[in-house]
């Protein structure tokens, strides 16, 4: 019953935890604009943290209680459990959870040789990406139990049987709280990504204010905007999928299903006119920059989206009809304050999921189904040329050599060093080095943290207390920083195993300093040199998708004026993929030092992209005027002919033939808005494309062809 009430308070105390951040983190927005875009707090999950906490530190209680140590290893059991808590349907959270336990329970015990166990373990988890991402969660954390595991000195199996017993009942524990004290709500996962998702659209209003009030750079401006609608087209498409994971038997008969639909829905149209709002805040920056209403009507929004997201999330049974009317005031104030007739419709209708509804089969045809789906996968996959299976060999080489090397040179607490590897190594250069990076300023924080707290906490009731809030630190913001995640995490497991054999805190912290350095050093050697797999150079093909695609965005725009329909939104969203695709590509690109190796189309990318956006923002404009009207004949056919040529001249024709300039005087202003953004497009691709015909004759040509 106590739990329960703790698990109700836990929301409650959330949703205030998390309106006191956002109001700190603006300030510090307005001081640091790129503060926002490096840390999520809109994913930080209060309830998640505490789950994990109540089950870790009960174990440890009962230690105490029972005078016995080895319930530490409960309490990592129990951890490691509610990290593995994939989120979806109860079936697939109950599979990964008990998957988890039994697997790690096989790791400690059954391996005659600790090294094979390594290798054996650290190869699947790593090739379990090719399943998906729970089942890589699960198989990853796994593997790293076996790397801590077989560690463990076990003289015989009277030792090992209470061990194991230990360990397991710690996982079964953390199993059972999830399932009936602190149980999860079919609905949670979709809930919470559908306030994501309206935390990072009032993300973009409060960047747009920022951007009135300040006079930044152009350049930085530009990249600065792009990110942020990156990062909220990415959570829509984490809502979207998120919703369609419903089974069909909660999705069919529920009120509350309607009503997430309906709000994801509005988060759509609420993007589109966010981005049309962009466009014209940076059209009219001078102009509004010396009108505070604009600014103030941008910054009230993002805070009325951002309640939209937490009321959607806590009483998605209630449409919040009273914060939507304020929205839409707010919409109509700097509708007024900006010149521009961008009307803000809410509740207007449904929208297509676009993504295969999940069924929910009978256990055994679902198990037989998921079988051979994963039999299949394995099979398409099972080649040295698959990347999947090239970083599963370079995982599994990196960790087990790891372990070798700290066992022959008997470094203390070495597992450290071989989980880091295991947990840093990535499939390539470009996510591995900031991963490496990230758990090196975390361990070197969290060691700080934890030998400060060993300065007062002496007793084992002590670190158990002390144990409870650094794990719900590091449960809540696993999803916010991983830099985050491991400095609370440091200390965590620092005082576990100081509760299990006590010694001096300072060497543990620094020991596990130490040996995540050395992780880290061993999994960027790695990298390097074990069939070093850096991102695809196909940053021509995803430039040449995000031109066409925003192309015909514009052109079914222009043909329809100023409807909306279900086809527009479906190539609005293809158009903004396409264009965060081609950004990503650019940024790895540009980590990996690649960039002026590119063909050449690195720097014309650097240049297009931006200018594509200000395509989408005044194909969104024109799509929410309710003055705008359909394009003439002519002016469509312009724009399918430059189309072409825009497509020819990325693949390398450089005398590839178009239409002539257009001819704006019967054009509505909006209309050759959108046209101008064409012909400067236009205009740098093919500048691009002469200027690399002279330098390299002939490489074109093999491009093209």
């Amino acid at each position: 019953m106590y739990l329960r009430k703790l698990h109700r308070r836990s929301r409650a105390l959330a949703g205030r935890w998390l309106t006191g951040v956002h109001a700190y983190t603006d300030t510090l927005a307005q001081r640091r604009p790129l503060w926002m875009v490096s840390l999520a707090i809109d994913e930080t999950n209060l309830s998640e943290g505490l789950r994990a906490a109540c089950a870790s530190s009960a174990m440890l209680l009962l230690g105490l209680l029972f005078d016995h140590p080895d319930f530490s290893w409960a309490a990592i059991g129990a951890f490691w459990t509610c990290l593995a808590d994939a989120a979806g349907t109860r079936r697939m959270r109950f599979v990964s959870m008990v998957g988890f336990g039994l697997l790690s329970t096989v790791a400690g015990h059954g391996v005659a040789t600790a090294a094979i166990a390594v290798l054996l373990f650290s190869w699947a988890g790593a090739l379990a990406r090719i399943w998906g991402a729970a089942t890589a969660q699960v198989a990853i954390l796994a593997a790293t139990a076996c790397v801590v595991m077989v560690t463990h000195p076990l003289a015989s199996m009277t030792q090992t049987a209470p061990f194991l017993g230990l360990y397991m009942f710690g996982c079964l524990f953390a199993t059972v709280l999830s399932f009936t004290v602190w149980r999860i709500h079919p609905f949670g996962p979709s809930r919470r990504a559908i306030r994501a998702a309206y935390s990072r659209l009032a993300g973009i209003a409060r960047d747009n204010a920022r951007f009135l009030a300040h006079d930044a750079a152009q350049a930085d401006v530009a990249a600065h905007g792009a990110s942020y609608r990156s990062q909220a087209r990415a959570a829509l498409e984490a809502a979207r999928v998120a919703l369609a994971a419903v089974p069909p038997a909660r999705a069919g008969r529920s009120a509350l299903y309607d009503n997430l639909l309906l709000a994801l829905s509005d988060a759509e149209r609420i993007f589109a006119y966010l981005i049309a709002v962009t466009h014209t805040c940076e059209r009219e920056q001078q102009r509004l920059r010396q009108d505070p209403r604009a600014r103030r009507s941008l910054e009230v929004m993002a805070v009325l989206l951002r309640r939209l997201g937490q009321a959607v999330q806590r009483q998605p049974e209630t449409p919040p009809l009273e914060l939507q009317r304020r929205l839409a005031g707010c919409g109509r104030r700097l509708e007024a304050a900006l010149g521009a007739l961008l009307p803000l419709r809410l509740n207007v209708d449904f929208m297509e999921l676009g993504l295969p509804r999940a069924a929910q089969l009978p256990w055994r045809e679902a198990a037989f189904l998921a079988l051979g789906q994963a039999w299949q996968t394995a099979k398409v996959n099972a080649t040295p040329q698959s990347l999947s299976w090239r970083h599963a060999a370079r995982v599994s080489l990196a960790t087990t050599a790891g372990f070798l090397l700290v066992e022959a040179l008997h470094i203390p607490f070495g597992y450290w060093a071989t989980m880091a590897t295991l947990l840093i190594l990535q499939p390539s250069v470009s996510t591995t080095w900031p991963r490496g990076i990230e758990r090196v300023a975390g361990s070197v924080l969290g060691a700080v943290l934890a030998v400060l707290i060993g300065l007062v906490i002496y007793t084992p009731l002590g670190i158990s207390l002390v144990v409870f809030p650094l794990i719900v630190a590091t449960m809540a913001l696993r999803r916010v920083s991983y830099s985050l995640h491991v400095l609370f995490m440091t200390p965590a497991f620092v005082l576990v195993a100081d509760y299990a054999a006590p010694a001096s805190e300072m060497v543990y912290a620094m020991s596990r300093l130490g040996n995540n350095v050395l992780g880290c050093v061993l999994a960027l050697l790695a990298t390097f040199f074990l069939w070093p797999d850096r991102e695809a150079d196909d940053l021509d093909q995803r430039l040449a998708k995000a031109v066409s695609a925003n192309l015909k965005y514009l052109l079914a725009v222009l043909a329809a004026g100023g409807k909306w329909d279900s086809a527009i939104a479906r190539l609005r969203r293809e158009a903004g993929l396409a264009s965060n695709n081609a950004e990503q590509v650019l940024q790895r690109l540009r980590i990996e030092r690649r960039l002026d190796r590119s063909s050449g189309v690195g720097l014309a990318a650097l240049r297009t992209l931006p200018l594509l956006r200000r395509v989408a923002g005044s194909t969104a404009r024109i799509s929410l005027s309710p003055q705008a009207e359909p394009a003439p004949p002519a002016l469509q056919q312009w724009i399918a002919g430059v189309s072409g040529e825009i497509d020819a001249l990325l693949r390398g024709a450089a005398d590839a033939s178009g239409p002539g300039p257009c001819i704006a005087d019967s054009l509505t202003p909006l209309q050759a808005d959108a046209v101008a953004q064409v012909q400067l497009l236009r205009g740098l691709l093919r500048e691009h494309v002469q200027a690399q015909a002279e330098q390299t004759p002939g490489k074109l040509t093999q491009i093209a062809e």
